[in-house]
């Protein structure tokens, strides 16, 4: 059994009308080419391709609420600006410990096209 301390970003894949999510968690970069298989069965690798990301950063504390907030910012713009992107789902991204108090960062995501 392994320990692998947290990494950051920890992801959330929002899809359009679903209440379930997918919680991703990075694999640090000596673990990739041999990460330790989970033992838990409802925890799974998944290997992430390149792909082209629109971002949309905020800050504070992020609430499931303030991330749609900021994702559909997001989709507005890419909209008005004729960017073809995936608008079926998108990735909340959270840099930081929940301790942390000040100066957090965190991100949405949307996959172009």
């Amino acid at each position: 059994e392994m320990k692998i301390d947290m990494t950051v970003p920890v992801t959330c894949l929002v899809k359009s009308g679903c209440t379930d999510f997918k919680i991703s968690f990075f694999v640090p970069f000596k673990h990739q080419d041999s990460p330790p298989q989970p033992t838990n069965a409802d925890v799974f690798i998944e290997e992430r391709k390149a792909a082209a990301i629109f971002v949309r950063s905020f800050g504070g504390f992020a609430s499931p609420e303030k991330y749609a907030e900021e994702a559909e910012v997001l989709a507005r713009i890419l909209r008005n600006r004729g960017q073809p992107f995936h608008e079926d789902f998108f990735y909340t991204a959270g840099y930081d410990s929940p301790f942390k108090l000040f100066n957090r960062h965190n991100e949405v995501w949307y996959f172009k096209k």
